[in-house]
């Protein structure tokens, strides 16, 4: 029984794996076929391993086939995605993995990519996107949550708007799931639940790093554009989160981490108020100056630790400086918003002005810092007393020496921060050596948020530029106190003398425009800068010296102007000399001086009769603007422009009476200058790019890269070509009321302002002049139609000849053109050879394949032959013991024959009987087996017969289909040759380009028939040894086929029988040997 049921198992293995080798023994699968068994193994398969294994198959063929694996296999990844990849860590990994590979697009996809097409399939329902927003919040390993976390950004990338919708419809946890990734403890820590929604599984060490480096690149790309989504995530914790991981990662000194922090930081805070108020109300602002490094709150009387003045700056942490500057901005909003009393009382104010005035950070941090506070201070009482009470002690740079090779930094005595700032606008900041431009025009603007709108400031600054009394106690100190009125008042008189060759002329136009801003829209501010005298005796470096006792701060502001524009006239002349071409750099310099002192002025007078009398009160005034109106070389137009200007200010506003009246000047703007004239000088003004250029942010720094900034900052602006001319407060006060002016110099002088329409004479006149202009520029129009109609009948007859030269290079061209489609041709025949060539090639590789299927078939059957072979040595070994067993019974009825004679016939019987029916089953057993032995070897006999078969015929197709592509190879060889041998008459024909292209092609294919050769040789060599290997095998068979012949041999003198037909074919063995 037990022999029976071992023979059916051996048979059921052995057809098995018979049908296993004969459908290997087909034809070879398909990329395709192989995608298909893979699919439907998927989905039919009751054992994970084998779904395992599909999904590592296909994320194998998504590199080189993905778009079959993409059409056939992407409804059974997301299956798996749903229903497997929660409970299996390994096919979860692999799903996700596939579907990035199809999902991934080019840099610049186009309508037709792959991958945009696969993510589009795979958000076609949002089930599958919120499967992966639960594996990634319910896994317990970190592989599938790292690549769900950069499937969802894939998938945000390339579809934010359809992926941001399902994200905010997504079940329980949806966002909370993606926020618990950036805080791992909040999961594990004792008043979570542990099986609560948006509860993650605990990752702790680096593993728990990774994954929230990953959620904070992936949370820009969520948050963009979508305000309900910011709302969602902000609500959801995100502000506290981020926050702390600002405050482990050691705030603005943290790497790369905080910087993706602060990103998405500011893209929930970024065009979102109901964020912003959020955020205030989440009292988060006053823990933005921890991050900064700022000890906040600090009292303003307790000075500011050196740790925060003087620190190290590499560039990741100012680029987080920049960062949280930008952030702070955002939460400003506009001026009167409740934002900017939480600046105050935050810190925020106090850490950004000791900051961008008391410390030693890069001047690009500095400008972003005094940028930041323009909107903090506009229209803010809090905040602008904060400023007015606040001292500080900045710092200035050393020199290197022995103890410090780099230099060192020293502190100021303690000042007003006023004047602090005041000072690093005029003289520049001192800490950064050189001019910085950035840092001096963003502090102007700072210095106008700082005066709109509060008069305390403007009364006291104005008050401070009148110089001290004569008597003053403190004059005999080496360190007279300063103010910042005496700064401006120094950068605004001292010029420098002609013995000095180098200065700073931004100095005086940074005065300028300080103390206009003090003037502009405050008739009591510059009454009481009018009323500021000095005496004439005075020797300063004003251009004013005469007998008058008192000099008044206008005439100090003209004559400075004078002496800028003798200088400026001067360096023109000395550059006519020289013979130069372009003037020279002190030219502009000069020019630099004037406009500063022409926009004081611009602004000083506008609106205000008064000062426009004191203007006029000395006639030479006046020539400092015509000359330059009238001045046809050597002035720049923007000097010209604002003089303009100034005069039609003063014509406008000259109200008072005095020597030089609104008659005076009327003949002035219409005899000697002209109103076309002086239109033509201020809308060339308007027109200039360095007047254009000057924007509301021109030096907002918002948007730039702040490590660019540092590099910018600490290099010469100059040369850099940066310049300034110009702030926008100015321009944006020349636009609203240049149009005035213009029109204002045709109202007559004796009208009231504002009283009725202009005489009509004038007008008629000024009309009649208007349209002789017309008239000559319609007879000058004339003229050039005319001189333009010679000229296209000269140019007709080369627009002939240029047809007929169009003709013959069109047939030239046609001639190349079929040239190159001959070419073409030949290129086609010739792929079409190397084709078929493959296609030979696969077949030798089918013969190949077949030869390695029948070499596992001879394996097998030796492998069962083997197992027969040790049955029939069990077999022999248990007749063996039957035999003993038999002898030993003789032996014993033997002794018993004298002691039971009366029992011996029955006895002797008896056991005769017991002894032949154990005889007869053993040799059924013997028999039965050497049945067995004989079937398995006549179906090895059949299957080595099959095998030699198949040898022979993948022999002989192996020979004929190598001699065919050897006579294939040398015929394409001797048309490569003659396809080479064509090129160089191709060439001399005309047709260069083409016999280049041929010949290039004919080297290409000549490689690859190379390739090929060597490639036969190969398969020849795997032949040859596979032929070994089969002589081997049938070595080994001839031998079993021997040890059986001597094991029957055995059997037969152990007296048990041979059935008559193993004999014969035994018989049929040998004589076929024989034969042989």
């Amino acid at each position: 029984m037990a022999s029976q049921q071992l023979t059916s198992l051996f048979s059921s293995r052995l057809t098995t794996a018979y049908n296993q080798l004969r459908g290997d023994l087909g034809a070879p699968q398909t990329a395709t076929e192989t995608i298909d068994k893979l699919v439907d193994k998927i989905q039919t398969s009751a054992a994970v391993e084998d779904r395992r294994t599909a999904v590592l198959g296909l994320k194998g063929l998504s590199r080189d086939w993905k778009e079959d694996v993409g059409s056939r296999a992407l409804p059974s990844l997301i299956a798996v995605l749903e229903h497997d990849a929660p409970f299996d860590v390994e096919i979860a990994k692999a799903a996700l993995e596939t579907l990035m590979q199809l999902s991934e697009t080019a840099e610049k996809p186009t309508k037709d990519d792959l991958g945009l097409k696969f993510t589009d399939a795979f958000l076609e329902h949002p089930e599958p996107l919120h499967s992966l927003l639960n594996l990634l919040s319910n896994s317990p390993s970190y592989y599938p949550r790292f690549y769900s976390l950069q499937y969802l950004s894939q998938l945000l990338t390339s579809r934010p708007a359809t992926a941001q919708s399902y994200i905010m419809s997504a079940p329980p946890p949806g966002v909370d799931g993606i926020l618990s990734v950036l805080d791992p403890s909040s999961s594990t820590s004792s008043g979570a639940i542990p099986n609560a929604p948006g509860a993650a599984p605990a990752i702790s060490g680096w593993a728990a790093e990774m994954l929230r480096n990953e959620a904070l690149l992936l949370l820009p790309a969520m948050l963009a554009g979508n305000a309900d989504l910011q709302k969602i995530v902000a609500f959801s914790g995100a502000f506290e989160k981020l926050f702390q991981i600002i405050d482990q990662e050691g705030g603005v000194d943290g790497g790369i981490v905080v910087q993706d922090a602060l990103t998405v930081v500011g893209g929930l805070l970024r065009f979102n108020v109901s964020n912003q108020n959020y955020f205030r109300e989440l009292s988060l602002i006053p823990a933005i100056p921890r991050i900064i490094g700022f000890p906040s709150p600090l009292p303003l009387d307790v000075a500011t630790p050196d740790e925060f003045a003087v620190q190290f700056w590499p560039e990741q942490k100012i680029y987080n400086t920049g960062l949280i500057l930008g952030l702070i901005r955002m939460l400003v909003g506009g001026p009167g918003g409740g934002n900017q009393t939480a600046m105050v009382t935050g810190g925020i104010t106090r850490c950004l002005l000791e900051l961008a005035l008391a410390s030693n950070a890069p001047n690009g941090v500095k400008s972003q810092a005094l940028n930041t506070l323009t909107p903090i201070l506009l229209s803010s009482p809090a905040n602008q007393d904060l400023l007015s009470n606040l001292v500080l002690s900045p710092l200035v740079a050393l020199p290197p020496d022995e103890e410090n090779p780099k230099g060192t930094f020293a502190r100021i005595p303690l000042q007003p921060a006023a004047v602090a700032l005041v000072s690093a606008v005029i003289e520049g900041d001192a800490s950064a050596g050189g001019r910085g431009l950035r840092n001096r025009a963003a502090g102007v603007n700072m210095f106008e948020a700082f005066v709109t709108g509060n008069d305390d400031a403007r009364i006291g600054i104005i008050s401070s530029l009148i110089p001290p009394p004569p008597d003053n106690p403190n004059s005999n100190f080496p360190n007279d106190p300063i103010s910042a009125g005496s700064l401006i008042l120094s950068g605004l008189l001292e010029l420098p003398h002609s013995s000095i060759n180098e200065f700073d002329p931004y100095r005086p136009l940074f005065s300028c425009l300080l103390l206009s801003h003090l003037l502009r829209n405050s008739e009591h501010s510059k009454k009481l800068a009018r009323d500021i005298q000095f005496p004439s005796g005075d020797p300063g470096d004003s251009a004013i010296a005469d007998d008058d006792d008192k000099v008044s701060l206008v005439q100090l502001v003209v004559g400075n102007l004078m002496m800028a524009a003798r200088e400026q006239t001067d360096c023109v002349n000395r550059a006519a000399k020289e013979g130069r071409t372009v003037g020279l750099p002190e030219e502009e310099d000069w020019t630099r001086v004037m406009v500063g002192y022409l926009v004081l002025l611009c602004t000083w007078l506008w609106d205000s009769p008064k000062t426009v009398k004191e203007f006029l009160s000395e006639s030479a005034n006046l020539q400092v603007l015509i000359q330059p109106i009238t001045q046809t070389t050597g002035i720049d137009p923007l000097v010209q422009g604002l003089s303009a200007f100034l005069l039609g200010v003063c014509y406008e506003f000259n109200r008072e009476p005095g020597e030089i009246t609104r008659a005076t000047l009327h003949p002035i703007l219409h005899s000697r200058i002209g109103p076309d004239q002086f239109v033509s000088r201020m809308a060339r003004l308007r027109e200039d790019a360095r007047f254009r250029a000057v924007q509301p942010d021109a030096f907002d720094t918002e948007g730039s890269d702040p490590v660019a900034q540092l590099h910018d900052g600490e290099a010469n602006e100059l040369d850099d070509g940066l310049e300034l001319w110009f702030d926008w407060a100015f321009v944006d006060f020349w636009k609203n009321h240049y149009y005035t002016i213009q029109r204002s110099i045709a109202v007559d002088p004796d009208a009231v302002r504002g009283s009725g329409p202009v005489d009509d004479g004038e007008s008629t006149a000024i009309i009649m002049s208007l349209r002789q202009k017309l008239k000559a520029q319609t007879e000058e129009v004339v003229q050039l139609q005319t001189k333009l109609e010679a000229l296209v009948k000269e140019n007709k007859s080369e627009k002939d000849t240029l047809v007929n030269e169009v003709d013959s290079l069109s047939s030239q061209i046609a001639t190349l053109s079929t040239q190159l489609q001959e070419t073409t041709l030949a290129r086609s025949a010739l792929e079409s050879e190397l084709q078929s060539l493959r296609e030979q090639y696969d077949s030798i590789k089918e013969t190949a394949a077949t030869a390695g299927t029948t070499k596992a078939e001879l394996t097998q059957v030796s492998e069962e032959l083997e197992k027969v072979k040790a049955e029939g040595e069990k077999a022999s070994s248990e007749l063996a013991l039957a035999k003993a067993s038999s002898k030993s019974r003789e032996s014993k009825l033997k002794e018993l024959e004298g002691k039971v004679k009366d029992l011996q016939a029955g006895s002797k019987s008896s056991v005769k009987g017991g002894q032949d029916e154990e005889k007869k089953a053993l040799e059924e057993k013997v028999k039965s087996a050497e049945v067995r032995v004989a079937t398995l070897e006549k179906q090895l006999k059949d299957l080595e017969e099959k095998a030699q078969t198949a040898e022979k015929q993948g022999s002989e197709k192996s020979d004929e289909k190598t001699a065919e592509l050897e006579a294939k190879v040398k015929d394409l060889e001797e048309k490569l040759a003659a396809s080479s041998a064509a090129t160089p008459d191709t060439a001399a024909g005309g047709a260069g380009g083409s016999g280049k292209a041929a010949k290039k092609r004919a080297a290409e294919l000549d490689s690859k028939v190379k390739e090929l050769e060597k490639q036969l040789e190969e398969e020849k060599i795997k032949r040859e040894e596979e032929g070994k290997e089969h002589e081997d095998l049938l070595v080994l068979l001839d031998e079993l086929t021997g040890k059986r012949k001597k094991d029957k041999k055995r059997m037969k003198e152990g007296g048990l029988e041979v059935s008559e037909g193993e004999d014969d074919d035994e018989e049929e063995e040998e004589d076929g040997e024989d034969v042989d």
